[in-house]
């Protein structure tokens, strides 16, 4: 985790509004939290979990952590809506502000048939702010964003599995230059980008080492190209990575998951795993030559408990708004 400079600490501009007067905060290693009163317990756990999850992430993408990150959590609807810079969408369970270091969380109490673990979302938005100030108030690539972030989090679920599989199914993948450019309109293909980009994190980070995406980051970062930031960190063109990346996706079987029940295909995953076995083996013993030991694998999903991808980004227009979740 690098210290932060002069330059790290001008940049951030931290700016909590103007909260309700029964508002309490819990003051954490990295986090402040403010709650409402009937909130204690759960601004306690979360500014525990951030003193775990902020120098973590840090650590993994290079970063310094900058400034404290003051976390809102919200009792009510109106106060979640209301409290922010700007407007949230209708559907946010959380909301990150990079240059004010402002994260906005709803209380368990207002997030009704959500499976998703709040300390889930918090580490979402924290990746945000993170690489937010990495950047500097320029706009961070989507797939970059919204990849990191779910890996990091841990949200590559089952529901990203099932939607990589309708893509497959469909023919509908996107390629890395097109994530690159950033999503699309549609719904649909909106979130199969999400899930792509979750996926596309995750395996370069199988393949050439822990340190890939974080390269990847600090070079655009940096003002360097997609292709050249790409090959620094790889030592392959992006079309050479986009079809091996393909390539593991296509051959894996999973685009008859539609097709087929989970026996089925759990049973063609494993024959798949047995013939590819050696090659796995022979490159990710590349990757440790390359870049050492480092972390382990990112188990590229699905983990079990399915959770629908709720998340969402907005492209930052001249006025400001959040990366949401």
């Amino acid at each position: 985790m690098r210290a932060p400079d002069a330059t790290d600490v001008a940049w951030s501009q931290p700016a909590l509004p103007a909260l309700p007067d029964d508002f309490q905060t819990v003051e954490g290693v990295w986090l402040r939290v403010h709650h409402a009163p009937g909130d204690r317990a759960v601004a306690l756990l979360l500014a525990r979990h951030g003193a775990r999850s902020v120098p973590d992430f840090a650590e993994r993408l290079s970063v310094p952590a900058g400034g404290p990150i003051d976390v809102v959590l919200a009792h009510t609807q109106q106060q979640f809506d209301s409290l922010q810079p700007g407007a949230p969408p209708d559907w946010a369970d959380g909301t990150a502000w990079p240059r004010q270091g402002l994260i906005f969380l709803r209380s368990p109490g207002i997030r009704p048939g959500t499976e998703e673990p709040l300390t889930t979302v918090l580490d979402h938005e924290i990746v945000h702010v993170l690489l937010g100030r990495v950047f500097r108030g320029e706009p961070v690539p989507r797939w970059l964003q919204e990849g990191i972030a779910q890996v990091y989090a841990r949200q590559y679920t089952q529901a990203t599995t099932d939607t990589l599989a309708s893509g497959l199914l469909g023919r509908d993948l996107m390629r890395m230059e097109d994530l690159a450019t950033g999503f699309p309109s549609d719904p649909l293909r909106a979130r199969l980008a999400y899930a792509q980009s979750a996926d596309l994190v995750a395996w370069l980070q199988n393949e050439y080492g822990p340190d890939t995406v974080p390269s990847i980051a600090r070079a655009l970062a940096r003002g360097e190209g997609f292709g050249a930031a790409v090959r620094s960190a790889t030592g392959e063109s992006v079309d050479a990575i986009d079809a091996a990346w393909r390539a593991r996706l296509t051959g894996s079987g999973l685009w008859l998951k539609p097709l087929v029940s989970d026996t089925v295909l759990f049973t063609i995953g494993a024959m798949v795993l047995v013939v590819g076995g050696v090659g796995v083996m022979r490159r990710r013993r590349r990757t440790l030559a390359r870049h050492g030991t480092g972390a382990p694998p990112v188990p590229i999903g699905p983990w079990n408990h399915p959770t629908a991808d709720r998340d969402g980004y907005l492209e930052p227009p001249a006025h400001p708004t959040p990366l949401v979740h």
